[in-house]
């Protein structure tokens, strides 16, 4: 009755149907994530593409202002490696032409010897590259391998942010090939990079950052949108001298249309929702017939198909020994014909009661039909099983109080040890038995050796 009534509450709480509820919910979200994916894929290869475009732009500008020292290193072989202020001066003046060139400078021996412009780089005059910790190891990578190497971009001794391209000088050829010193020229971060136009990365649509790693290691941004793009951006590699640039691109809206994942959200939570309530359902009702399948009516104790399973898992743990106590009760049968049957399940309902507080959860309870029950204990050995079977007792023997009537019952029980007795469910159980049997026997016989 009972059970109806929760099936027709089930009914009330669920007027679809919940199978073409969520098949219909499942399509339409599959139809929109798959529009989803296609649109971020789309926007990622169109972003990959201007990320390719733009780094390819910024390549192209580096190179032709590093290579303007090219000038310089001919002009230094054509005059034997000896230039004067003023031919560098001349020389640097029509170099220094555009947007992003701080300062030419002129190194013999690794020494700036002379720098253009003079004014606000005094303080690199007369110092040497070799002496310097923060430029040594690019200048020898320079004489080592014969090209141009960058260090930075870093603050500079003059002050502000720069990038500095050493192009290194030798003289002769082969075995007679000399190093004579640098030509430098450093950059302005980002104003070197004004010709690319970065931001009209921006008006594309695009949040943009172009960085590398400092010499220490640390993140150093070049070059950014006023909203630096976030973790999901594409990145494509910028060739460099001795350095890694990356340039970094992500749509200022982000890869997912806002409606569209929206849309997609509240799809996939009315269909969570739903899930749920049907998982949640199911688990009920698994539970509602595992529990009927596995659990005495009357008393709430598990029944003989539950000890099946649990003591085979309890025998598949070779490790533990166990007692297995089957219990039938004398006089139960007396109580039903003198006191009548709803009294004899009052009695039932009592001794299930009195086992399930005398024992803890780790036990196993079980009614096996009747008026037979089973008390199975774990880690019990031979010197153990006279003081759980006299503690077995004792919670039979206390009176039970059916309406008038007061009776004390005693039991018949029988013992079976694992492994002792048996390594399976069936052995353990027949031993049992057999033993409970036996017990009732020797009982009976004691009582009339009374008589």
């Amino acid at each position: 009755m009972a059970r109806r009534g929760r099936e027709q509450s089930c009914k009330r709480m669920l007027p679809l149907h919940p199978a073409t509820f969520a098949i219909c919910t499942a399509l339409v979200i599959c139809v929109v994530a798959y529009f989803a994916w296609d649109d971020v894929t789309r926007r990622k290869e169109d972003a990959l593409h201007t990320d390719q475009v733009y780094s390819a732009r910024i390549e192209s500008v580096l190179t032709s202002l590093f290579h303007k020292t090219d000038v310089l290193e001919a002009m230094i072989i054509a005059e034997g490696g000896s230039l004067s202020e003023d031919t560098f001066t001349s020389l640097a003046i029509s170099l220094n032409e555009g947007t992003g060139v701080r300062a030419i400078q002129y190194l013999p021996e690794g020494v700036v010897t002379y720098v253009y412009p003079r004014e606000g780089n005094e303080a690199t005059l007369n110092t040497s590259v070799f002496d310097n910790p923060e430029r040594r190891e690019d200048a020898l990578l320079a004489v080592e391998t014969r090209q141009i190497t960058l260090s930075g971009p870093y603050e500079l001794l003059q002050g502000g942010l720069g990038l500095v391209a050493r192009n290194p000088v030798f003289f002769g050829e082969g075995d007679n090939e000399a190093f004579w010193g640098f030509v430098v020229v450093v950059l302005d971060l980002p104003q070197a990079l004004d010709p690319i136009d970065l931001s009209d990365l921006e008006e594309a649509g695009y949040n943009y950052e172009l960085y590398t790693s400092s010499d220490a290691g640390e993140r150093l941004s070049i070059a950014s949108s006023q909203v630096p793009p976030g973790n999901d951006a594409v990145e494509y590699g910028v060739s460099v001298p001795n350095h890694d640039w990356t340039l970094r691109l992500v749509p200022k809206d982000g890869w997912l249309d806002r409606n569209m994942l929206l849309a997609t959200g509240l799809f996939g939570l009315a269909m969570s929702l739903l899930l749920a309530i049907v998982v949640r359902q199911m688990q009920i009702k698994r539970h509602v017939l595992h529990t009927l399948a596995t659990s005495d009516e009357l008393t709430g104790l598990h029944n003989r198909r539950w000890l099946a399973e649990e003591l085979e898992r309890w025998c598949a743990d070779e490790s533990r020994s166990f007692a297995v106590c089957y219990l039938d009760l004398n006089g139960f049968k007396e109580v039903n014909d003198t006191l009548g049957h709803r009294q004899g399940d009052r009695l039932l309902v009592h001794m299930a009661d009195r086992l399930r507080a005398a024992f803890d959860d780790a036990d196993a309870i079980v009614r096996m039909g009747g008026d037979e029950f089973v008390v199975a204990r774990r880690d019990v050995g031979p010197d153990d099983v006279d003081a759980l079977v006299t503690d077995l007792r004792m919670t039979i023997g206390k009176p039970i109080a059916l309406d008038e009537a007061v009776r004390s019952l005693t039991a018949g029980i029988g013992v079976a040890l694992f492994p002792d007795d048996g390594t399976d469910y069936d052995a353990l159980l027949h031993c049992a038995d057999e033993n409970m049997y036996r017990d009732k026997r020797a009982e009976k016989a004691s009582a009339s050796a009374q008589l």
